[in-house]
């Protein structure tokens, strides 16, 4: 008898949750709706003003007012920003019209798994390596948190700093891989006007910073936001290695925190320079674009961290009104999915609601 009653009691636990894993499988392989394509259409049309306005600003007030950095005059992609612009519009184009129209009536495609763990381990080394580069670079040791001027010399830690930033502007591009990745598994919600923006604008702008000034007080962004993406892809490779390692990633709610305070920082750094006077002027049109970047993001991620949290406070105060615990109640299992982190946060990977899934089922037993 209790053997059988085991089995029962373990089909009746784990039957609405294949059920749910089937009805959301279905639900993806649904057909994209004509709806949801006008959508993308409308995110690439306005991510694509957005990032025309970044560059006809570094064009208009930055690259007309500072004389280019000779050091860089034959480095390939810097000589001009016109083929980063059309790179950035080509991506736009590609993940909210060519992409998903070619996906409409498509599965999505599988077998990704593999492939984007791979991607998230190489951005958590790439990223860790230019945190360190910068770091060496001058901020850990020789530059002044204010009014650090840049060094055109041929000295080797300008020099580093210089191609620290070029590999900077080249990781932007790198970063187009977490759209790609939505859009090859149908995630059309995950590609926000909010993502796609923040995405294509970025290699304009830091052609500019890079071209322009390649050191000094405005590559403090590049050291911060390094170590915010090392420790972002980090988060994400370890929660899809499965529930074993769950327990120990409960700073998951801190990333938001650390993204914001990184803008703050960013900002004020920024707007220092406004009431410090500095011995060495340092250029003004780099330094309204980094406030302005860095105003910019902070709203992006401010209204992330309303969404995604004060949203799950209320699905936890829901449950406990509803007599519910460990998210498992009635023959129902409830999660709170990364739908709303996928907005910002790059590349979940593929099956990774299924491990929170089963984690929350094995938490419950």
């Amino acid at each position: 008898m209790a053997p059988e009653k085991t089995e029962e009691k373990e089909a009746q636990t784990h039957t609405p949750t294949r059920e749910k894993m089937e009805k959301r499988e279905a639900q993806t392989h649904t057909p994209t709706s004509e709806t949801e394509l006008e959508q993308l259409k409308y995110n690439g049309k306005w991510a694509a003003v957005i990032t025309i306005l970044t560059f006809t600003y570094g064009d208009v007030t930055v690259a007309h007012s500072l004389p280019p950095d000779p050091r860089q005059k034959d480095w390939w992609m810097t000589w001009s920003p016109y083929p980063i612009l059309v790179i950035s519009m080509l991506y736009i184009a590609a993940v909210t019209c060519w992409g998903p129209r070619y996906m409409a009536k498509r599965k999505p495609i599988g077998g990704l798994r593999p492939l984007m763990m791979a991607y998230n381990a190489f951005q958590v080394v790439f990223s860790f390596w230019m945190f360190w580069e910068g770091g060496m670079g001058g901020w850990f040791f020789e530059y002044k948190l204010m009014c650090e001027p840049c060094d055109f010399s041929n000295n080797s830690k300008p020099v580093k700093m210089m191609n620290l930033g070029y590999w900077y502007m080249f990781s932007k591009f790198v970063d187009f891989i977490d759209t790609v990745f939505f859009v090859m598994h149908k995630k059309t919600s995950h590609i926000s006007l909010l993502h796609v923006s923040h995405h294509a604008l970025m290699p304009v702008g830091l052609y500019y910073g890079i071209r322009f000034q390649p050191g000094g007080h405005g590559t403090l962004m590049g050291l911060l936001n390094s170590f915010v993406h090392a420790v972002m892809y980090l988060y994400y490779l370890l929660a899809a290695m499965g529930p074993k390692v769950r327990p120990f990633l409960w700073w998951k709610k801190y990333l938001t925190t650390l993204q914001m305070t990184q803008f703050t920082i960013v900002f004020f750094h920024a707007l220092a320079l406004n009431v410090v006077e500095c011995e060495t002027p340092l250029p003004p049109p780099l330094h309204r674009w980094l406030m302005g970047q860095a105003v910019i993001f902070f709203g992006l991620f401010s209204d992330f961290y309303i969404k995604a949290y004060q949203r799950k406070d209320k699905t936890k105060q829901k449950i406990r009104a509803e007599g519910m615990s460990n998210g498992v109640a009635n023959g129902k299992l409830h999660t709170v999915t990364h739908e709303v982190m996928a907005d910002v946060f790059p590349c979940v990977p593929a099956g990774f609601d299924e491990v929170m899934i089963r984690d929350r089922i094995r938490a419950h037993h």
